[in-house]
């Protein structure tokens, strides 16, 4: 939980706010794709900002706590997939970005106890799910290839002559850097936290939808 419950729910709302106004943008705009997607992306971020309010002020944690996971899983697919979509050419087999994450989301819908365990503190909840050691290490896998992909995209569209599409990569790139980096950091610097991963994923989670709409702002520039 990003500190409290109140707070969860205020990032939700300047989340939805903020997706509310890009997909109103999308109407006119004409790379659809990525402003379609960067919606998705900000209304992702704030329904996860919702479970966590939900999961520590209602009875029902495993419902909250498997509706976070399913929130945060495509993350990192459709964050890579919004990255190739400023570039104006998204390839026929896209689709395959999310194979992985409909699979890990199929194990926890079909798993009714795949949330054993949830425990709302003051700075964090910390969320158990019920699998073995090898699928929690291809999720971190999973999570971390995605991130690295779309790091390097960035990079790629920045060397391009589009000083509008440079801009948003430049944006994407340190929006990217600054959402992951000080979670990769907290994790290696206090191990014992790794459960509450995604709760420390969420502490930076309104950086990076500020730097997804201001990518599109950057996209809208002449």
């Amino acid at each position: 939980m990003c500190f409290t419950p109140q707070i969860s729910f205020t990032i939700f709302a300047i989340e939805w706010i903020l997706g509310f106004i890009v997909l109103y943008k999308s109407f006119k705009a004409k790379r659809k794709t990525a402003y379609e997607l960067s919606a998705l992306l900000l209304f992702l971020l704030g329904f996860y900002q919702f479970t966590q309010y939900m999961l520590c002020t209602s009875l029902n944690y495993e419902l909250w706590g498997k509706m976070g996971f399913l929130a945060y899983d495509f993350l990192p697919a459709i964050g890579f997939h919004f990255a190739y979509s400023l570039i104006g050419k998204t390839p026929r087999n896209m689709y395959l970005v999310y194979v992985l994450p409909t699979l890990f989301a199929l194990i926890a819908l079909l798993n009714p106890a795949f949330v054993s365990k949830a425990e709302c503190s003051t700075v964090f909840i910390i969320v158990t799910h019920s699998w073995d050691r090898l699928l929690s290490a291809l999720y971190g896998l999973y999570y971390t290839l995605f991130i690295v992909m779309t790091l390097l995209i960035y990079k790629g569209i920045g060397k391009m002559k589009s000083p509008r599409e440079r801009k948003a990569a430049t944006i994407g790139f340190y929006g990217t850097i600054a959402f992951t980096l000080p979670t990769l950091i907290l994790i290696i610097l206090l191990p014992q936290l790794n459960i509450a991963f995604p709760s420390i994923y969420c502490e930076f989670a309104l950086i990076f939808a500020i730097s997804v709409f201001y990518m599109i702002r950057a996209l809208e520039s002449r």
